[in-house]
């Protein structure tokens, strides 16, 4: 048995060792790089994901039945921060494994330790989120009575970790199932142009009907040594875009107005932010590998239009916002009251959403095209062969 458990590892060290060599070989000026991608890591992730899901909600019902409360906005803050809480320490264990970028990976601890104290002056200025009486009420119940000083500093320590550990997280994990699944969907769409069929990709990328598909094309580009701005910026406003879109179901509905204090929803929807840039990366990475459809029209169908459609599409439209806002008017609340929401909370954002943007931009970018790209490659080469 052991044998054969030898023999399968160094069967996958053999595989591993030929991928790396074939991506080399498309992106010879990014050897060094290429050499340094850990091909085993996201099997790992995927793999133990379920395990790790299981161990949050144990903790987000742990942190419920400990507090006694049970409303709607405990329920919603407990089942946030256990959540925010055990992607931070998945994203101890992660760390040493990020990928090198631009930026040596001390500049970004800079940036956590600045946007830490922003977000911590933020809140004391407006009197809302004040994280500081948070961390006295936790240590209250263990027993310990803290400071103003001991308090601030433990409050600045919990808000790094978080601001820094928690991306590294969920970005590892959202990089994990992109490297694993995103390349078959690819595949299948290259697939089903041959057998001249629409499957499920081109349901998923909003291909249009009249679209005929050809092939797909991809040229990404590898630069390790130049931080990627256009990139980061568009991780950057997206983020923004959607969480506030997001928000629009806590600030304008008035089941939340009532039942929710401001401090309450400006907690929530920043927690929640924290795991907003999942939901973006899948159609930032089709852009960034330039992927397109070839038809027979003069002009190529870009997937990342059809990924954008998508992403936005599963959200409630304007109208229904407008639906919530005229709703709230009407049951007397104010457009002050609600709008005041909005410009707490876009301060604050503003700084994860950079966090977010510097590290997958630094970090993750080259090292989820390049696997993408080379599992693509690879994969349409195969249903080549099968097909002859």
């Amino acid at each position: 048995m052991k044998g054969s458990i030898t023999e399968r590892t160094e069967r996958g060290r053999k595989a591993i060792d030929v991928r790396l060599k074939r991506l080399i070989s498309w992106f010879p000026s990014s050897k060094d790089y290429v050499m340094e991608i850990d091909l085993e890591e996201e099997y790992r992730i995927v793999r133990f994901f379920p395990l790790f899901l299981v161990i949050c909600v144990v903790f987000w019902m742990a942190m419920l039945v400990y507090d006694g409360r049970y409303t709607t906005a405990t329920v919603m803050q407990s089942l946030c921060l256990s959540f925010m809480i055990c992607f931070a320490v998945l994203g101890v264990f992660l760390y040493p494994t990020m990928a090198r970028g631009p930026l040596r990976k001390v500049t970004l601890l800079i940036f956590a330790a600045l946007f830490a104290f922003l977000v911590m002056l933020v809140g004391e200025a407006t009197m809302q989120f004040r994280l500081i009486n948070a961390m006295k009420a936790i240590f209250d119940v263990i027993g310990v009575r803290l400071g103003d000083m001991g308090a601030q500093l433990l409050t600045y320590l919990a808000m790094f970790a978080v601001l820094f550990f928690t991306p590294v997280g969920v970005l590892s994990v959202t990089s994990a199932f992109l490297k694993k699944y995103m390349a078959r969907l690819f595949i299948s769409l290259d697939v089903n142009s041959k057998n001249n069929t629409r499957g499920a990709a081109e349901k998923f990328f909003m291909v249009p009907e009249i679209v005929d598909v050809k092939r797909v094309e991809m040229d990404p580009e590898l630069d390790y040594k130049e931080f990627n701005i256009g990139v980061a910026t568009h991780m950057w406003w997206y983020v923004i875009i959607l969480v506030v879109i997001l928000s629009s179901n806590l600030f304008l509905n008035p089941f939340f107005l009532d039942t929710m204090t401001t401090n309450q929803m400006l907690a929530i929807m920043l927690m929640l932010s924290m795991f907003v840039p999942a939901m973006i990366i899948p159609w930032q990475v089709v852009m960034d590998l330039n992927a397109k459809v070839i038809s027979d029209a003069p002009r190529p169908y870009y997937l990342w239009t059809g990924a954008r459609r998508r992403l936005f599409g599963a959200f409630i439209t304007l109208g229904a916002f407008s639906v919530m806002f005229f709703l709230a008017l009407y049951y007397g609340y104010s457009i002050w009251s609600m709008l005041i929401n909005y410009v707490y909370l876009m301060l604050p954002l503003s700084f994860i959403a950079m966090m977010y943007a510097a590290m997958y931009t630094n970090n993750f970018n080259n090292e989820l095209k390049a696997v993408i790209y080379m599992k693509y490659m690879e994969g349409i080469g195969k249903a080549d062969e099968r097909k002859e």
